[in-house]
């Protein structure tokens, strides 16, 4: 009965880095904490407050589907593709593309 525990684990970590390991951009990952029209700010895992700046193109994607007027709210759980390339001022990353997701609630 254990081993079926162990194999799930095993399979979930192996896939996760499938998952996160797309491309070569820097991600960063949190809970959204405020919302505007040109970025949103999130706390890290770590504690760390980081305020993404939108990119004129940005993409977003809501459970893994490209929804086009989607907009994280706050709560929801992401992960930003994200550039220092043209960040504003008071801004600590741009963000070129959001995936986002409402967490579930725990029963």
């Amino acid at each position: 009965m254990h081993y079926f525990k162990i194999i799930a684990v095993l399979c979930s970590m192996f896939l996760t880095t499938l998952v996160w390991a797309h491309g070569d951009a820097p991600h960063v990952m949190g809970t959204v904490t405020a919302l505007r029209d040109d970025h949103v700010v999130i706390t890290t895992p770590k504690g760390e407050s980081v305020s993404l700046a939108f990119h004129p193109q940005i993409t977003f994607q809501q459970n893994g589907i490209h929804v086009e007027h989607a907009r994280p709210q706050v709560g929801d759980r992401l992960v930003a593709e994200v550039s220092k390339k043209g960040v504003p001022e008071n801004r600590d990353w741009v963000a070129t593309e959001i995936n986002f997701a409402t967490p579930k609630n725990k029963p």
